[in-house]
């Protein structure tokens, strides 16, 4: 009657060993599908600095979003051009373009567009903005 036993436990514990690795391999599989990795935006030849605890990303499109200091996504990339969280609010484009400074070489430049508005850390357009009147972030 052991003998039994040991033949039923050992089925078990094989069935058993069998579906978790089946569920993680699943786990595993959904995980890294549904992930998104988005590289930091490079700034000053590194990494974008985080500014009121979010730093900017950038997606495979050029799209900027913002992440934490975890690297967790909080607004996912979809704006032309972004600037860092000052006083709790991001000066955001959807249009434009990247011009090179004058003179630079190549080292720097700036992005110009008619269209600027402010989003807070939820990704969400600001009420009563004060909008500046030129073309460029100062």
């Amino acid at each position: 009657m052991t003998l039994a036993k040991t033949d039923y436990q050992m089925k078990t514990t094989r069935i058993m060993n069998k579906i978790i690795i089946y569920l993680s391999a699943v786990l595993l599989l959904c995980s890294c599908g549904s992930a998104r990795h988005y590289a930091a935006f490079q700034y000053d030849n590194g990494d974008d600095y985080v500014s009121e605890g979010l730093y900017r990303i950038v997606d495979q499109k050029g799209r900027i979003g913002y992440a934490d200091e975890t690297g967790k996504t909080v607004i996912r990339p979809r704006f032309a051009f972004g600037y860092p969280f000052e006083g709790g609010k991001a000066k955001v484009t959807d249009s434009g373009k990247r011009k090179e400074v004058a003179g630079s070489g190549g080292e720097h430049w700036y992005w110009e567009s008619d269209d600027w508005y402010y989003i807070d850390k939820q990704g969400n357009r600001c009420e009563n903005q004060d909008t500046d009147k030129d073309k460029t972030h100062p």
